[in-house]
């Protein structure tokens, strides 16, 4: 996706949000309805938003569909080794790890609390279904302002940009997350599907952290990335 793309897809997603948040507001019938709309006898609308969801998450976890290198450089097919082995690059990468591993933590740490004043909403019932809708489609629109914007998770992982991200695989967990508060087989199977990514996830990354790591993974070197990227735009500047 070059740099215009994403400006793109981010104000699309922007403008969606504000709309759904607007009928959240002032007309949560409306949007009630059209969520429910019929269409055919046995199929709605919130059933097409369900599959999609689903296949989002789905093609994540299959290497051939798993084409960017972000979310798909846990498979060994995008892993292109760099030479020999050595005693600096070693230290390096634990360095590097340690880093992330750490950030790992606080950023998971930091979206449990965001999720318990979630739910302390929700007990005292000042945080209705149709926010929560809201809520998860505003973080996935904030999924894409990190992407082409600013990335609050790239300063706690120390990473140079999402293709090294040590959590990139969490962004849609973190997003559908909200929906555990709505008791549903359609809210609890896309929550449930999203831990499954996450688990394989941590998985690889126990098994085969070299691949997430640029001085082992030479596809993660700049040099082989083609994305147009913020850093490559500072260092073109």
């Amino acid at each position: 996706m070059c740099e215009n793309d994403g400006y793109v897809k981010l104000i699309l997603e922007g403008l969606v949000v504000a709309v759904i948040g607007l009928f959240a507001l002032h007309r949560p019938d409306v949007l009630t309805s059209c969520f429910a709309y019929p269409i055919t006898t046995s199929l709605k609308i919130y059933h097409i938003l369900w599959l999609l969801a689903v296949l989002v998450l789905v093609k994540r976890m299959i290497p051939k569909l798993s084409v960017k290198m972000s979310s798909g450089k846990i498979f060994e097919r995008n892993f292109l080794g760099i030479g020999e082995d050595t005693d600096r690059r070693r230290r390096g990468f634990r360095k590097s790890k340690e880093k992330a591993d750490s950030g790992a933590f606080r950023s998971g740490l930091y979206w449990v609390l965001l999720l318990l004043v979630m739910w302390m909403w929700r007990y005292v019932e000042i945080l209705p279904d149709g926010w929560l809708y809201v809520i998860v489609l505003f973080f996935i629109f904030m999924d894409q302002f990190c992407i082409v914007v600013f990335c609050p998770f790239q300063w706690l992982m120390q990473n140079k940009c999402c293709n090294t991200c040590r959590i990139n695989n969490w962004g849609y967990c973190m997003a559908f997350s909200p929906l555990i508060f709505i008791h549903s087989f359609w809210t609890y199977s896309i929550v449930f599907l999203s831990l499954v990514t996450i688990f394989q996830w941590e998985y690889l990354y126990f098994k085969h952290p070299e691949r997430f790591y640029d001085m082992y993974n030479a596809n993660l070197m700049c040099k082989n990335c083609s994305i147009h990227c913020r850093r490559k735009s500072t260092k073109s500047d």
